[in-house]
Parts: structure tokens; C-alpha cells; sequence
């Protein structure tokens, strides 16, 4: 158990309780003792919105034929690739400039990708250029993102609220199908993604003004005059640290894994299978159906799986699920050659309850495994393996380079949803858990 802390002068002491607040500003409170930071919380939040409006990004181009037709699979890949570059450079900045620092500066490149598509939309080389520059601000904003609200919250409230912030994502993703739904030209379009612009200046307002940098990033690098035993302790009281077990290389294997297989089963199922072999209205609709399924799901899953279920256990749970309904949609297409209609868009919608899941049982695995003073680099790694890997996967299934077959392009995905589900398995044997406890024991352990 974490010892109770008694306030003590010198280095490691705490000289200045104004140097030793909670890491955000506003806090309120689940329940009794379970803190939330709520200006944390709505910032990365928005970030994260933006997020699922730039991951959108490349696909509504390729869908909507605003990138000719033969350029489409870059649509479906290089923001990916992109995105898996940025990644690592905002975990580096998160680890050696902060979370807060890393979090603004990448949701300024955003911005920045955003007005030169805004501006030069005629260009197709402005274009790609700006799906590489929002490729990788949108997916470099998840490792300061994680890394910063896993440090900010307490261990009850931590999986909770790493699944809800990520889950703005979903909605950002839905939003931004609404006008190719309703059939609006190119320019409304660009019109409807502008308005996106609103969701990373309230990010930036509020982070700069409001959330205060990590608590445990901070006593890690020694700006605050308190240890990071001291610091967790402000978080999580007396919860029992996290008990780490088996190696680095266990842990980025089995995150490896799974994330490869969850990303390619959002990017694919969202937007590259029904492209691909459905008709032009079931391509239209399904990211919709997606976006909001995983909106409910994500809130349903934070409130009431999450704070339940076993880390370990969840994800096995949500990798088993995302397998069967996979083999559920290639029987079914299969056996009635299906590409659209009721039926199909209902498997598809049941098809993102496990995609929601998976991505939330990576978004509290990730940050969850790593110590603070190196928490943001190894989520970047991770996730700039698993990004661009996907592209790559996805980018060879949507180029028509090689002509897949329905039945072919199934077959590869299901065994990438295979690897992923025996991660899980292998998480669930030798990994730790980390479920309500402190991650100081991270910290700890090294």
C-alpha cells in the first residue's frame, strides 16, 4: 500500500501546497472520493472530436471523389501513415516537454493542416499535403491525450474516463458523414469541416487557461518540490499500486497486437469494406450508423463495463466479440450476396459494439502499462507501429493494385482479428492487472 504522506521541507518535501495541485483546474466528483478533472476532461475531449473529424478526413475524399478516383486508396492510407509519424513525435514531446505542451502544439499543426485544406481545396497536392499534416497532428494528439488523463485521474476514475474522452472521437466521425449523407457538394462539405475548427480552439482555450500539466509528469522531471510517490498518492489515495510483471518486450508485443487489429477493424469497417463491396448508399451510411453505435457504446461501456470488468478480461471479451461478428458479416455476405438493405446495415451496426470495445480496452491497456518518465514515447512507439501498419493494410486492400475478392479481403482481416484476440489471451495469462490501482507501482518498479 501507498504510505500515507506527511508533509516535509527539502527537495522531495512539499514547501508550497500551491505547487502541488491536482493537475487541472475544476474538480467535481463521481462518487465520494473519486475526483474528476473536468477542464482535463473537456479539453482532450474536443481534441479528441477533432480527432475523428481528421481521421475522416481522408476517407470522405476518397468517397465523395473530391482526390481522383485513382488516388483514392491515399485516402484510405497515407493520413494513417501519417498520423503513425506524428504519433511519435508528440509522445517525444509529451516525455520530454510535458503533456500539456505536446497537446497544444499538436492541435496547432491540426489547424494548420485544416486552413491549407480550407484554402487550397483545388489542389490535389495541397490536398495530400494536407492530409499528412492533419494525419499527423489528429493522430499524434492521442499520446499526450492518454498520457495526460491517465495522470490526471484517479485509479477508480481512470478507465472511465479514458474510454469517455477517446469516445468524442466516435462523434467526430459521425459528424462528419452527416454531409455526405445528405448529398452536399464539395464546397458544403469543406464549409461543414470548417466548422470543425471550433472543437480544437475550445481545446486550446481551455488547456491553456484551465488544465494545469501532470502531477506526475511534473515530480517525475522535479518541477514540483514533491516526489512521485507523493504525487500519485494526490491521486489516487490509498489505492493499492499497480504490481507490474513480465517485460517490455510482453507489454509492446501484446499492445502491438491488438491495436493492429483494432485499428484495421475501425479504418476497414468503417469505411473500407462497405467502399469497397457495398452500394454507394450502404458506403454512405455505415460510417454514420458507426459513429454514433460507438458513441453509445463508449458511454455505455465507460459507466458500466469498465469500472466492473477486469482489464484483462475486457479486452479478451471485446477481441472473442469483434472475431465472431466478423465471421457473422463474411457468412452472411457470402451466403446472400448482399450489398445492402436492413439486414446488412444491422450486422454492421452490431459490428461496432466490439469495434468500440477494442478500441477502449487499448485506450486504458495503453498508458496503463508504462512509468510516467517514459509513458508518452512507448504509447507514441506503439501506436506509430500500429498506425502505420494499418495503412499499409488497409492501403493494399482499398488500391485495387491487387483485385481482393469479398471472400479474400475477409479472410485477411478475420486472421488480424485472430492475432489480436490471441494478444488478448496471452494478456490475460501473463500480463498484470491494473484495474483501480495506482500506476505508481510503475514508477516504482523502475
Amino acid at each position: 500500500m501507498t504510505r500515507a504522506l506527511t508533509p516535509e521541507k527539502g527537495a522531495d518535501g512539499m514547501k508550497d501546497s500551491a505547487k502541488i495541485n491536482a493537475g487541472s483546474a475544476p474538480q467535481g466528483s463521481l462518487s465520494s472520493g473519486q475526483k474528476i478533472p473536468w477542464s482535463a476532461l473537456v479539453a482532450l475531449g474536443m481534441g479528441m472530436l477533432v480527432y475523428g473529424v481528421a481521421e475522416s478526413f481522408g476517407p470522405v475524399a476518397a468517397i465523395t471523389g473530391i482526390i481522383p478516383s485513382k488516388l483514392a486508396f491515399l485516402g484510405y492510407s497515407l493520413p494513417y501513415v501519417a498520423g503513425g509519424v506524428g504519433a511519435f513525435l508528440a509522445g517525444y514531446m509529451a516525455d520530454y516537454m510535458g503533456r500539456k505542451t505536446s497537446f497544444l502544439t499538436t492541435i496547432a499543426m491540426l489547424l494548420v493542416g485544416l486552413v491549407l485544406y480550407i484554402a487550397l481545396s483545388g489542389s490535389t497536392v495541397a490536398l495530400l499535403i494536407s492530409f499528412i499534416l492533419v494525419g499527423m497532428s489528429a493522430i499524434g494528439l492521442e499520446s499526450p491525450i492518454l498520457a495526460m488523463m491517465s495522470e490526471q485521474a484517479s485509479a477508480k476514475t481512470r478507465g472511465t474516463l479514458l474510454v469517455i474522452t477517446q469516445n468524442f472521437g466516435n462523434l467526430g466521425v459521425a459528424i462528419v458523414f452527416i454531409p455526405v449523407l445528405l448529398g452536399f457538394s464539395a464546397f458544403q462539405q469543406t464549409i461543414a469541416i470548417s466548422l470543425m475548427f471550433i472543437g480544437p480552439l475550445i481545446a486550446l482555450v481551455i488547456t491553456w487557461f484551465l488544465v494545469e500539466e501532470s502531477t506526475p509528469w511534473s515530480a517525475v522531471k522535479h518541477k514540483v518540490d514533491m516526489n512521485v510517490e507523493q504525487a500519485w498518492h494526490q491521486k489516487d489515495g490509498s489505492a493499492e499500486p499497480v504490481k507490474p510483471r513480465g517485460g517490455l518486450s510482453l507489454r509492446f508485443l501484446v499492445l502491438i497486437l491488438i491495436g493492429i487489429a483494432q485499428d484495421v477493424a475501425f479504418v476497414y469497417a468503417t469505411y473500407g469494406v462497405s467502399y469497397s463491396y457495398f452500394s454507394s448508399s450502404a458506403a454512405s451510411l455505415v460510417p454514420l450508423i458507426g459513429g454514433f453505435t460507438m458513441v453509445v457504446v463508449g458511454v455505455l461501456a465507460a459507466l458500466w463495463l469498465v469500472p466492473h470488468i477486469e482489464r484483462r478480461t475486457f479486452a479478451t471479451m471485446s477481441y472473442a466479440l469483434l472475431l465472431f461478428l466478423w465471421l457473422v458479416l463474411w457468412a452472411f455476405v457470402s451466403l446472400t450476396r448482399s450489398t445492402g438493405g436492413f439486414a446488412l446495415l444491422a450486422i454492421m451496426t452490431l459490428i461496432f459494439v466490439p469495434v468500440e470495445i477494442t478500441w477502449g480496452a487499448r485506450a486504458v491497456l495503453e498508458p496503463e502499462l508504462f512509468g510516467t518518465e517514459r509513458r508518452g514515447l512507448y504509447v507514441s512507439l506503439i501506436r506509430m507501429i500500429v498506425w502505420i501498419s494499418t495503412g499499409i493494410i488497409t492501403g493494399i486492400l482499398t488500391s485495387g493494385m491487387i483485385s481482393f475478392s469479398f471472400g479474400s479481403a475477409m479472410a485477411i482481416t478475420t486472421i488480424v482479428f485472430a492475432i489480436g484476440l490471441a494478444a488478448a489471451l496471452i494478456w490475460q495469462v501473463k500480463g498484470f492487472e491494473t484495474k483501480d490501482k495506482s500506476l505508481y507501482g510503475l514508477d516504482a518498479a523502475k
